[in-house]
């Protein structure tokens, strides 16, 4: 069961980080980009777009938020980390997501609730839209415009036999003497 709670949602802020990159000023003056870890904080509200984000998108961490939700759960079942990481693919990946998304829209109270259920829509809308248009352009892709865009040279036939050799010697090749 999945149930996006403060105990739950510290859980993840313990056992989950993130990948941060940021610009940070030298001591020279120069600026560097520069990646540091941090904690998932599932219910920070000024960064809830990003985690929503993150939720559709890196599934390896939604595998390690679900389990540190569902901890105790699993450590009662005697299920380990990597076992119940194991469990999750394909449709339990999207199954998950769609239990924390819904459950962090629970979550919030009804003054930012509808907020964050708006948002979680939209960008529900915005995935499909851009998920139709890939589909399309893949469709509308061929072998032929592949290796054009690879620079492989074409494994297409010549249009016409006229292009085409016949087989045995050519008037520029040089006929070989054999003995008699």
């Amino acid at each position: 069961m999945v149930a996006v709670t403060v105990a739950a949602a510290e859980r993840v802020r313990g056992l989950v980080t993130l990948d941060v990159t940021e610009d940070v000023e030298q001591p020279d003056g120069t600026v560097a980009r520069q990646t540091r870890s941090a904690p998932f904080d599932i219910i920070d509200t000024t960064n809830i777009a990003n985690t929503l984000q993150i939720l559709r998108s890196q599934y390896g961490k939604v595998g390690e938020v679900l389990y540190a939700i569902c901890r105790k759960q699993a450590e009662d079942k005697k299920i380990s980390r990597d076992e119940f990481l194991d469990g999750l693919r394909g449709d339990a990946i999207e199954a998950g997501v769609k239990a924390i998304e819904e459950e962090l829209v629970d979550f919030f109270p009804s003054r930012l609730r509808k907020m964050v259920g708006l948002l979680a829509s939209r960008m529900d809308d915005m995935a499909a839209q851009l998920t139709a248009k890939a589909e399309a352009g893949l469709e509308a892709v061929t072998l032929e415009s592949l290796l054009e865009q690879s620079g492989t040279p074409s494994t297409k036939l010549p249009a016409s036999s006229e292009s085409t050799p016949e087989n045995g010697p050519s008037e520029t090749s040089s006929l070989l003497a054999t003995p008699a």
